[in-house]
């Protein structure tokens, strides 16, 4: 595909978003979106769409399977639970749905930053009317907006918000996830996934979940860029600009971080803190660790978290991994064949 190509898809999907001015109600928007995805070319565009986002998926998958061993040399996560060794129809059906899905997600997240874009005089347009005084002003319209332009980047649009957008959408996922545990609900939903006792396939075994969970996922990353942008005045902020290179840049290193959160790869980010031991020496925090997740796998009730498990601290959730924890030999997977050793023997 050419680069004239690719620009006139963008255009042509961007034109399916209302205008940041329109004074419409959301039932008018959602009727205005469908009767622009109706039309023949849009539903083509779409479909390249999703196509582009399939191999980038595929890409990625790959990518975060090998690199952290090739490049960092990752120490390996030993395996505690059974691991899955090879895919049901059922799993390979759920993770073709959930990887086509993922093209629709991108429109929409996008959309959502497009439709909160700035208008040509530096701020989203006004459809409506409100009181003249500045304090009117600020709660009827306060909040952030899309940033496009280039030569409007900055750190404060494009570095500053991805920490908060990565907390905020935590705090929804944590608590979806603990209700998809519920056990009146767990075994028509989340039971799929945690067929895997010890995740492996980076990406491919993220996405192995049942199709209504992955679409409350990828779209709870859609509610923390709203949320992040336009504000939450129940905690009394206001929102932020996030531009769209921030926004790309916190559903890219998402990826990045589920992925690795369904590999063996013993990976951890640290962050400085201000805090000082006996000795003096400056402390870390522990920002992301993929060993977490792989507790989740093997004890359900705990890190509920998809990439940090910040709230599940504040939740009282939180489990450590134990290294000291039983590793069964007969567990392990073979590094050549990523299945259980001997398996293919007994098989």
């Amino acid at each position: 595909m050419t680069t004239s190509a690719v620009v006139g898809l963008v255009r042509r999907l961007a034109a399916t978003v209302p205008a940041p001015s329109d004074d419409r109600s959301a039932r008018d928007a959602l009727r205005h979106v469908a009767s622009e995805l109706s039309s023949p070319q849009v539903a083509r565009d779409l479909v390249a769409l999703t196509i582009a986002v399939f191999l980038a998926l595929e890409l990625l998958s790959r990518l975060v399977y090998h690199l952290p061993d090739r490049l960092f040399r990752a120490r390996s996560v030993p395996v505690r639970g059974k691991h899955l060794d090879e895919l049901s129809g059922k799993d390979r059906t759920f993770i073709g749905i959930n990887k086509c899905m993922t093209g629709l997600f991108v429109y929409c997240y996008f959309g959502y930053l497009w439709s909160v874009r700035k208008t040509g005089d530096g701020d989203r347009g006004h459809g409506h009317d409100h009181g003249p005084s500045l304090a009117e002003h600020r709660r009827c319209c306060s909040g952030g907006s899309g940033i496009w332009a280039t030569d409007e980047l900055s750190l404060t649009n494009t570095i500053l918000p991805v920490p908060l957008l990565f907390f905020v959408y935590d705090f929804f996922y944590t608590l979806l996830h603990w209700a998809l545990h519920v056990k009146a609900i767990y075994a028509y939903v989340h039971k799929h996934h945690h067929h895997q006792k010890a995740p492996s396939r980076a990406n491919i075994d993220a996405v192995n979940v049942h199709p209504l969970e992955f679409f409350l996922g990828e779209f709870n990353h859609v509610l923390a860029l709203r949320l992040v942008v336009r504000g939450i005045p129940f905690v009394g902020f206001k929102g932020t600009d996030v531009s769209w290179l921030g926004a790309a840049l916190f559903i890219a290193l998402g990826g990045i971080l589920a992925g690795l959160n369904h590999t063996r790869h013993d990976v951890v980010v640290r962050a400085p803190s201000p805090i000082r031991d006996g000795e003096g020496k400056r402390r870390s925090w522990t920002v992301f660790d993929s060993k977490h997740h792989d507790v989740h796998h093997r004890i359900p009730q705990s890190n509920y978290g998809q990439y940090t498990v910040a709230w599940d601290r504040i939740f009282g959730t939180f489990r450590e991994y134990d290294g000291r924890d039983r590793v069964n030999p007969a567990y392990q997977l073979d590094p050549a064949t990523g299945k259980t050793i001997g398996s293919s023997k007994r098989d």
